[in-house]
Protein backbone atom coordinates (compact mmCIF):
# COMPACT_ATOMS: atom_id res chain seq x y z
CA UNK A 1 0.00 0.00 0.00
CA UNK A 2 2.85 2.38 0.79
CA UNK A 3 4.35 1.87 -2.66
CA UNK A 4 0.98 2.52 -4.32
CA UNK A 5 0.44 5.70 -2.27
CA UNK A 6 3.91 6.97 -3.14
CA UNK A 7 3.26 6.21 -6.82
CA UNK A 8 -0.01 8.15 -6.81
CA UNK A 9 1.26 11.14 -4.82
CA UNK A 10 4.45 11.46 -6.89
CA UNK A 11 2.58 11.58 -10.19
CA UNK A 12 -0.25 13.71 -8.82
CA UNK A 13 2.26 16.35 -7.72
CA UNK A 14 4.03 16.33 -11.09
CA UNK A 15 0.74 16.51 -13.01
CA UNK A 16 -0.52 19.39 -10.85
CA UNK A 17 2.65 21.37 -11.52
CA UNK A 18 2.30 20.86 -15.29
CA UNK A 19 -1.41 21.71 -15.08
CA UNK A 20 -0.75 24.94 -13.16
CA UNK A 21 1.96 26.10 -15.57
CA UNK A 22 -0.18 25.26 -18.62
CA UNK A 23 -3.27 26.98 -17.17
CA UNK A 24 -1.21 30.03 -16.21
CA UNK A 25 0.18 30.32 -19.74
CA UNK A 26 -3.36 29.88 -21.11
CA UNK A 27 -4.37 32.87 -18.99
CA UNK A 28 -2.54 35.15 -21.42
CA UNK A 29 -4.95 34.22 -24.21
CA UNK A 30 -8.22 33.44 -22.40
CA UNK A 31 -10.02 34.46 -19.24
CA UNK A 32 -12.39 31.49 -19.30
CA UNK A 33 -11.80 29.03 -16.43
CA UNK A 34 -13.20 26.20 -18.57
CA UNK A 35 -10.78 26.91 -21.43
CA UNK A 36 -7.91 27.24 -19.01
CA UNK A 37 -8.85 23.86 -17.54
CA UNK A 38 -8.91 22.27 -21.01
CA UNK A 39 -5.53 23.75 -21.92
CA UNK A 40 -4.16 22.73 -18.53
CA UNK A 41 -5.24 19.13 -19.10
CA UNK A 42 -3.81 19.30 -22.61
CA UNK A 43 -0.50 20.30 -21.07
CA UNK A 44 -0.62 17.28 -18.73
CA UNK A 45 -1.41 14.97 -21.66
CA UNK A 46 1.46 16.48 -23.61
CA UNK A 47 3.81 15.88 -20.69
CA UNK A 48 2.91 12.18 -20.84
CA UNK A 49 3.47 12.05 -24.59
CA UNK A 50 6.66 14.11 -24.86
CA UNK A 51 9.64 11.77 -24.62
CA UNK A 52 12.88 12.91 -22.99
CA UNK A 53 15.44 10.21 -23.68
CA UNK A 54 13.74 6.96 -22.68
CA UNK A 55 11.08 8.43 -20.41
CA UNK A 56 8.21 10.87 -20.69
CA UNK A 57 8.50 14.40 -19.38
CA UNK A 58 6.08 13.59 -16.56
CA UNK A 59 8.28 10.68 -15.46
CA UNK A 60 11.33 12.94 -15.36
CA UNK A 61 9.44 15.45 -13.25
CA UNK A 62 8.18 12.72 -10.94
CA UNK A 63 11.67 11.42 -10.29
CA UNK A 64 12.95 14.96 -9.75
CA UNK A 65 10.40 16.12 -7.17
CA UNK A 66 9.70 12.73 -5.54
CA UNK A 67 6.90 12.30 -3.01
CA UNK A 68 5.24 15.53 -1.86
CA UNK A 69 4.08 16.21 1.67
CA UNK A 70 0.32 16.37 2.19
CA UNK A 71 0.41 20.14 2.94
CA UNK A 72 2.47 20.57 -0.23
CA UNK A 73 -0.09 18.67 -2.26
CA UNK A 74 -2.90 20.82 -0.82
CA UNK A 75 -0.98 23.97 -1.76
CA UNK A 76 -0.70 22.73 -5.35
CA UNK A 77 -4.43 21.94 -5.49
CA UNK A 78 -5.34 25.39 -4.13
CA UNK A 79 -2.89 27.02 -6.55
CA UNK A 80 -4.41 25.10 -9.47
CA UNK A 81 -7.93 26.26 -8.56
CA UNK A 82 -6.77 29.84 -8.10
CA UNK A 83 -4.98 29.79 -11.46
CA UNK A 84 -8.14 28.65 -13.23
CA UNK A 85 -10.27 31.36 -11.61
CA UNK A 86 -7.62 34.10 -11.64
CA UNK A 87 -7.89 34.48 -7.87
CA UNK A 88 -5.40 36.37 -5.69
CA UNK A 89 -4.37 33.88 -3.04
CA UNK A 90 -2.49 36.59 -1.16
CA UNK A 91 -5.89 37.97 -0.14
CA UNK A 92 -6.61 34.79 1.84
CA UNK A 93 -5.46 34.97 5.45
CA UNK A 94 -5.42 31.19 5.72
CA UNK A 95 -3.27 30.79 2.61
CA UNK A 96 -0.86 33.45 3.88
CA UNK A 97 -0.65 31.66 7.21
CA UNK A 98 -0.18 28.21 5.68
CA UNK A 99 2.52 29.31 3.27
CA UNK A 100 4.30 31.25 6.01
CA UNK A 101 4.42 28.08 8.13
CA UNK A 102 5.81 26.13 5.16
CA UNK A 103 8.39 28.85 4.56
CA UNK A 104 9.55 28.85 8.18
CA UNK A 105 9.58 25.04 8.31
CA UNK A 106 11.74 24.93 5.20
CA UNK A 107 14.21 27.47 6.60
CA UNK A 108 14.38 25.44 9.81
CA UNK A 109 15.00 22.21 7.90
CA UNK A 110 16.83 22.61 4.61
CA UNK A 111 19.84 24.86 5.42
CA UNK A 112 20.77 22.54 8.28
CA UNK A 113 20.02 19.37 6.32
CA UNK A 114 22.38 20.31 3.48
CA UNK A 115 25.24 21.29 5.76
CA UNK A 116 24.98 25.08 6.06
CA UNK A 117 24.58 24.73 9.83
CA UNK A 118 26.46 22.56 12.29
CA UNK A 119 23.26 20.97 13.58
CA UNK A 120 21.13 18.70 11.38
CA UNK A 121 17.53 19.59 12.22
CA UNK A 122 16.28 16.64 10.16
CA UNK A 123 16.97 14.35 13.13
CA UNK A 124 14.20 16.12 15.05
CA UNK A 125 11.70 14.32 12.85
CA UNK A 126 12.82 10.88 14.01
CA UNK A 127 12.34 11.38 17.74
CA UNK A 128 11.98 13.94 20.48
CA UNK A 129 9.28 16.45 21.35
CA UNK A 130 10.48 19.72 19.80
CA UNK A 131 8.97 19.22 16.33
CA UNK A 132 5.67 17.68 17.58
CA UNK A 133 5.26 20.54 20.06
CA UNK A 134 5.88 23.10 17.31
CA UNK A 135 3.29 21.40 15.10
CA UNK A 136 0.81 21.31 18.00
CA UNK A 137 1.23 25.07 18.49
CA UNK A 138 0.65 25.74 14.78
CA UNK A 139 -2.35 23.40 14.81
CA UNK A 140 -3.85 25.08 17.88
CA UNK A 141 -3.43 28.54 16.36
CA UNK A 142 -4.99 27.39 13.08
CA UNK A 143 -8.04 26.04 14.92
CA UNK A 144 -8.27 29.24 17.00
CA UNK A 145 -8.29 31.40 13.87
CA UNK A 146 -10.73 29.12 12.05
CA UNK A 147 -8.20 27.94 9.47
CA UNK A 148 -9.85 24.55 9.21
CA UNK A 149 -8.31 23.47 5.89
CA UNK A 150 -4.87 23.99 7.43
CA UNK A 151 -5.90 22.13 10.58
CA UNK A 152 -7.36 19.19 8.66
CA UNK A 153 -4.30 18.98 6.41
CA UNK A 154 -1.91 18.95 9.37
CA UNK A 155 -4.00 16.34 11.15
CA UNK A 156 -4.06 14.16 8.04
CA UNK A 157 -0.27 14.52 7.69
CA UNK A 158 0.24 13.50 11.32
CA UNK A 159 -2.06 10.49 10.93
CA UNK A 160 -0.22 9.47 7.74
CA UNK A 161 3.06 9.59 9.66
CA UNK A 162 1.69 7.61 12.62
CA UNK A 163 0.29 4.82 10.45
CA UNK A 164 3.39 4.71 8.24
CA UNK A 165 1.55 5.68 5.06
CA UNK A 166 4.81 6.64 3.36
CA UNK A 167 8.24 5.09 3.11
CA UNK A 168 9.84 7.77 5.25
CA UNK A 169 9.83 7.43 9.03
CA UNK A 170 10.66 11.10 9.53
CA UNK A 171 7.91 13.53 10.52
CA UNK A 172 9.48 16.37 8.52
CA UNK A 173 8.72 14.55 5.25
CA UNK A 174 5.01 14.57 6.03
CA UNK A 175 4.67 18.29 6.74
CA UNK A 176 6.98 20.00 4.22
CA UNK A 177 8.66 19.26 0.90
CA UNK A 178 11.02 21.25 -1.36
CA UNK A 179 8.39 22.13 -3.99
CA UNK A 180 5.93 23.43 -1.39
CA UNK A 181 8.72 25.37 0.30
CA UNK A 182 9.80 27.00 -2.98
CA UNK A 183 6.20 28.00 -3.80
CA UNK A 184 5.55 29.32 -0.29
CA UNK A 185 8.85 31.20 -0.12
CA UNK A 186 8.29 32.69 -3.57
CA UNK A 187 4.88 33.96 -2.50
CA UNK A 188 6.30 35.62 0.60
CA UNK A 189 9.11 37.21 -1.39
CA UNK A 190 6.43 38.75 -3.63
CA UNK A 191 4.42 39.90 -0.60
CA UNK A 192 7.52 41.41 0.99
CA UNK A 193 8.34 43.30 -2.21
CA UNK A 194 4.78 44.62 -2.43
CA UNK A 195 4.91 45.73 1.21
CA UNK A 196 8.22 47.53 0.70
CA UNK A 197 6.95 49.17 -2.49
CA UNK A 198 3.93 50.56 -0.64
CA UNK A 199 6.07 51.78 2.25
CA UNK A 200 8.74 53.38 0.07
CA UNK A 201 6.42 55.03 -2.46
CA UNK A 202 5.33 57.91 -0.13
CA UNK A 203 8.96 58.52 0.82
CA UNK A 204 9.95 58.81 -2.88
CA UNK A 205 7.04 61.17 -3.55
CA UNK A 206 8.09 63.45 -0.69
CA UNK A 207 11.72 63.39 -1.83
CA UNK A 208 10.77 64.43 -5.38
CA UNK A 209 8.57 67.22 -4.06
Amino acid sequence: MTTTLDFLMNRTSAMLIVFIVSAAVAGFVTKSPARRAVLGMAGVLGAFLIAVSTRSLIEWMTSAIERPSLPGLVVLVVLAIATLNNQRLAASGEFRFGTLMLTLAGFALYPAAVGFLNYDSYVLGFSGYLLPVAIAIVLGYAILRGYFITALTLNAAIIAFLVGAGQSRNLWDYIVDPVAWIIATGMWIVLANQFLAVRLRPAKALAQA
